[in-house]
């Protein structure tokens, strides 16, 4: 955590000046080679979420440029990933946090990055600077960038899309390629997620193992990894949501899912839940999770990546918002339901980590009752259903 603090203050403060600088010796203006495109690189540093809603656009770009090779650049935060999309050719893992102790890995990375040529390289990040930097050393006919406010990005690049706040991240990562001739369609947002036969057949045969058939299965994943606390659901009410599901149908199996990060909390969870409960954080493989999320009627969270995932296999979705806009950040899926907070200054994020407060409250104004409504709509809609009453019509007759 504080090592992702002295990052952020560093790329700020240093990455701003020093970006104006070698942008007045290192750019040129040039022409974008749209005719002949054989190599593209695409760098985006994190995070699990981004790269989720980042598939369509890799998409468009092969379903446009098929001949060409198609570079990921990315870290190990967002590596696994990465590591499973289809449509990348290659994939350069960084840790740029390393660069901080040691200035003369960039160096060394910078020299390596510039030994390849591309035609175009695409930067999708949306604030850091290290990625601009990363963008002006690559050798490259032609740059594509966020011009996001009040970030002081935008010269680095050859050509500069407005980065909007009222626009969801899945589209204004699309329309970082209309520059390049891509026109996107409806079709072209759709999400998708890579699970092999050997993933499903895990889940099947989990699903046997638990005889869970015949059950009502609803997944919790109550956490949002090493940053995302001030986005967290408070433990006593994911408990208080857990047995009122259970007293309400017998028949519900609650579901705990977490990466090994969030075991403690999860662990917390399932021991103030009690019986009749599925436990599997830090246990599995993501793609085992996955594939387990797949096939639960619907999976509670808040905003992280697995909001998106879920999205992406086609679980409804229940997504708590606090200080994340769901306009912006919210499940990308029809089947989605968001429960946003109504505290009167959320949301506050617009890049993912700028919070308003030191320790936000919004999540504590979403309430057990909100979101255990919302359950009972999923599971037995037709008691939801308002239908309209039907009216005799008066005939009135003509007096002569």
């Amino acid at each position: 955590m504080r090592k992702k603090k002295i990052y952020r203050f560093l790329d700020k403060y240093l990455g701003i000046p020093l970006l104006f600088l070698l942008s007045i010796f290192l750019k040129k203006r040039r022409r974008l080679p749209i005719e002949n495109i054989r190599k593209i690189l695409f760098i985006k540093l994190a995070a699990i979420g981004d790269t989720i809603i980042l598939i369509p656009t890799f998409r468009a770009i092969k379903k446009k440029f098929p001949e060409a090779e198609l570079t990921f650049l990315c870290t190990p935060v967002n590596y696994e990933i990465a590591k499973k999309i289809p449509y990348l050719d290659k994939i350069i893992n960084c840790d740029v946090h390393g660069f901080l102790y040691n200035p003369f890995k960039l160096l060394s990375f910078l020299k390596d990055l510039r030994k390849i040529n591309y035609d175009v390289v695409i930067d999708g990040s949306q604030w850091e600077r290290i990625a601009s930097l990363f963008t002006l050393f690559t050798k490259s006919h032609y740059s594509i960038g966020f011009n996001t406010e009040k970030q002081y990005r935008q010269f680095v690049y050859d050509r500069v899309v407005p980065h909007l706040r009222n626009k969801h991240e899945l589209e204004n990562f699309l329309d970082l390629i209309t520059p390049l001739g891509v026109e996107i369609t409806e079709s072209d947002k759709s999400l998708e997620y890579f699970l092999n036969e050997d993933d499903k057949k895990f889940a099947n045969d989990f699903w046997a193992k638990h005889n869970l058939s015949d059950r009502l299965v609803i997944c919790f994943h109550p956490g949002c990894g090493d940053n995302g606390q001030p986005r967290e659901w408070e433990i006593e009410r994911y408990i208080e949501l857990g047995k009122r599901l259970k007293v309400y149908d017998d028949n519900i199996t609650i579901m705990i899912t977490g990466a090994p990060n969030e075991v403690e909390r999860c662990n917390k969870i399932a021991e103030g839940i009690g019986g009749n409960l599925i436990y599997t954080a830090g246990m599995f493989a993501l793609n085992n999770v996955v594939a387990l999320v797949e096939k639960v009627k619907l999976i509670v969270c808040s905003n992280t990546g697995m909001l998106h995932i879920a999205s992406c296999v086609g679980t409804k979705t229940l997504g708590l918002h606090g200080p994340t806009n769901p306009v912006k950040w919210g499940s990308y899926n029809k089947k989605s339901v968001l429960i946003q907070s109504d505290k009167f200054c959320s949301p506050c994020l617009y890049l993912g980590h700028e919070y308003g407060c030191q320790a936000p409250q919004c999540m504590a104004h979403i309430k057990v009752d909100d979101v255990f409504i919302h359950i009972r709509k999923a599971l037995n809609p037709e008691l939801f259903q308002i239908t309209k009453p039907v009216f005799n019509k008066l005939k009135h007759e003509n007096i002569n």
